[in-house]
């Protein structure tokens, strides 16, 4: 009796398996489809799972990873599908974005978390592009970036935290950059302001120490730098001159020695290193680092006598007494003047 029960109820099971089987992927007179379906991959893995009606995909639908097993994404469609709203999955299944399609296009606010579920991120959408303020946050929750969008195209202010070397805004115009620009210190005081025409420096930009001093001036003409000035500070009373008029110039005590192409010798009290962070140093080199020494590569005109294990360096205008090259030096002047065998 017992075998005869046990015959009998698998004959049931299998008769739902197939019944269940036979009822999914079903499409009506019409070629519609109908009620539940799903998709397979060519190696038999469930791609999808969900409910039709009338060719229109109601109710939750659940999106697999490529093993077909762990979910990758669900959405919840109404309105005969042009409404959907849906979580994506990393593989441990923890959400990492949430949104809402519309007419099958990424619509409204969307969510972006991390591995652990912080929420890092928020977008904003129309039509499937970017449109309105995107914002984006660290581990600690500290507001690292902010852009304006429509249609996709940066547009209007964007802002771009830097961390220990502060903050700046800039203004974008169809993804270009376009206006004016502010980069602070951390602590909230103007660094550089200046300006962008067409994705290009234009016009007067100024640079400002820590204690707010404008140190540097440039000129810009369709990112082409026209000139530069620096602030040389004597204490009481300062003024600016061209850092291309500068040949080369060295500390003295606590005082800063500067010598101009013009033979022009000015003492200020100007920090070296300050000084070294303001210059356009492509055009300068250390010609000896325990003297911290600089020169523009204009005012170098060869080595001259060798002197114990170093040369002497020569300079136009003309030193008063001799500089000699260091290690590290001799190296780069070596590239300058390749017919001195060192």
């Amino acid at each position: 009796m017992k075998r005869i029960i046990r015959i009998s109820l698998l004959i049931t099971l299998i008769g739902f398996i197939s019944q269940t089987a036979f009822s999914q992927n079903k499409i009506d007179e019409k070629g519609r489809k109908q009620g539940v379906w799903s998709k397979l991959d060519k190696k038999g893995n469930k791609i999808y799972q969900g409910n039709f009606k009338d060719d229109y995909e109601v109710g939750v639908f659940t999106y697999y990873y490529e093993d077909g097993k762990t979910i990758k994404a669900k959405t919840e469609y109404s309105d005969k599908g042009k409404f959907a709203n849906t979580k994506l999955f990393n593989k441990e299944g923890v959400v990492i974005s949430d949104g809402f399609y519309k007419n099958r296009k990424k619509d409204s606010l969307w969510n972006l978390f991390d591995a652990k579920g912080k929420k890092i991120g928020e977008e904003r959408y129309s039509n499937g592009l970017k449109s309105g303020q995107s914002n984006y946050w660290d581990k600690d929750a500290v507001l690292v970036e902010t852009s304006n969008y429509k249609n996709d195209l940066k547009n209007g202010i964007y802002f771009k935290n830097t961390y220990a070397k502060g903050y700046f805004y800039l203004t974008f115009k169809d993804d270009k950059r376009n206006g004016p620009y502010e980069d602070f210190y951390y602590y909230q005081k103007l660094k550089i302001k200046g300006t962008y025409k067409e994705d290009k420096k234009e016009g007067e930009w100024k640079y400002f120490d820590s204690i707010g001093n404008n140190v540097k001036i440039q000129v810009w003409k369709n990112d082409v730098l026209k000139s530069e000035k620096v602030r040389i500070d004597f204490g009481r009373d300062a003024k600016y001159i061209e850092t291309k008029d500068i040949a080369y110039f060295y500390p003295t005590g606590k005082r800063l020695k500067l010598v101009l192409f013009n033979a022009e010798e000015i003492s200020c009290i100007n920090n070296i290193e300050e000084f070294i962070d303001i210059l356009s140093v492509d055009d300068f080199i250390l010609l000896n680092g325990k003297m911290k020494f600089y020169a523009h590569l204009k005012a170098l005109k060869g080595i001259g006598n060798k002197v114990g294990e170093e040369y002497e360096i020569l300079l136009q205008p003309k030193m008063q007494s001799k500089l000699l090259s260091d290690k590290d030096s001799r190296q780069a002047l070596e590239l300058l003047f390749t017919k001195q065998d060192f």
